[in-house]
C-alpha cells in the first residue's frame, strides 16, 4: 500500500520520467514528433521530403540530358568544321591548273572526309542511343517531381553526304553546313532550356528539404531546458516521496 502523502509525489514522479523519455527520444533521433508530439508537422514534412526526392531526381535528369546534348554538340562542331573542308576542296578542285595528280589528291581527301561525316551522324551514341542522324533526334526529359516532360532536340537531322570526288562538291556542303547550324540552334535552346529546369529543380529541391527539417527536426535549446527542467523536479520529487516515506516508518515505530 502506497502511504497517502507519498501518492502525490510518486504520481508526478511517473509524468516526470515519461516527459523526459520524451525529450531523450526527441533528442536521440532528431525528430520532434517522438512521443506523439506534433504529427500533423510530420506528416507535412513527410510530403513536403517526397518532393524534394523527386525534384532531386528530376536535377539527375537534366544533368544527364545536358551531358547528351553536350557530346551531340562537340559532334556537331566537328562536323562543321570537316564540312569546311570538303567545301574549301571542292573550291580547289576548281583551279585549271591542277594536275590530275592534285586532282586525284582532293578527290581522294573529299570522299574521306565525307565518309567521316556520314559515320559520326550515323554512328554517335549516348548511352547506347543515336544521338545524331539524318532525320531529326528528340528525347524526353522529367524536370519536375510531377514527372512532366519537356522535349529536347540534338539534331534536325543531317543528310548523308554522298561525296564521290572534290567536284561540287563546295556546293554540296553549303547544305551540309546549313543543315549543321539548325542542328545547333535546336540544341541550343534545347541546352538553355534544361539548365534552366535544372537550376529550378535544385533550388526547390534545397528549399524543400529546409522546409521539412524546419518542421520535423527537434529544437535541441527547448528539449535540453525541458530534461534540465524535468530532471530537477523528479529529484524535487524523490525527496519528497524519501520524506513522506520515512515519516510513515516513524509513525510505524510508534505504534510498534
Amino acid at each position: 500500500m502506497i502511504p497517502f502523502h507519498s501518492a502525490v509525489p510518486i504520481g508526478s514522479l511517473k509524468k516526470i520520467t515519461q516527459t523526459m523519455h520524451d525529450s531523450i527520444s526527441r533528442v536521440a533521433t532528431g525528430l520532434r514528433v517522438m512521443g506523439g508530439n506534433d504529427a500533423g508537422s510530420q506528416s507535412m514534412a513527410n510530403s513536403l521530403n517526397a518532393s524534394a526526392a523527386g525534384f532531386r531526381a528530376a536535377e539527375s535528369n537534366n544533368d544527364a540530358g545536358i551531358s547528351l546534348l553536350k557530346l551531340a554538340e562537340s559532334a556537331l562542331l566537328e562536323l562543321n568544321a570537316l564540312a569546311t573542308r570538303i567545301k574549301e576542296l571542292g573550291i580547289a578542285d576548281d583551279l585549271s591548273t591542277n594536275t590530275a595528280t592534285d586532282t586525284a589528291a582532293l578527290n581522294s581527301e573529299a570522299v574521306a572526309v565525307s565518309d567521316t561525316i556520314d559515320s559520326i551522324v550515323t554512328t554517335l551514341k549516348y548511352n547506347g542511343l543515336r544521338v545524331l542522324d539524318t532525320s531529326a533526334k528528340n528525347f524526353n526529359i522529367g524536370y519536375n517531381d510531377a514527372g512532366d516532360t519537356h522535349q529536347i532536340t540534338s539534331t534536325t537531322g543531317i543528310s548523308a553526304t554522298n561525296i564521290n570526288d572534290a567536284t561540287n562538291a563546295d556546293t554540296s556542303m553549303d547544305t551540309t553546313i546549313g543543315e549543321i547550324t539548325q542542328s545547333l540552334g535546336a540544341l541550343s535552346g534545347s541546352m538553355v532550356a534544361l539548365k534552366a529546369y535544372q537550376s529550378v529543380a535544385t533550388t526547390t529541391a534545397a528549399h524543400l528539404r529546409q522546409a521539412a527539417s524546419n518542421l520535423q527536426d527537434t529544437d535541441f535549446a527547448e528539449e535540453t531546458a525541458k530534461l534540465t527542467k524535468q530532471s530537477l523536479i523528479k529529484n524535487y520529487a524523490l525527496a519528497m516521496v524519501a520524506t513522506a516515506n520515512a515519516e510513515e516508518m516513524e509513525k510505524l515505530k510508534l505504534l510498534a
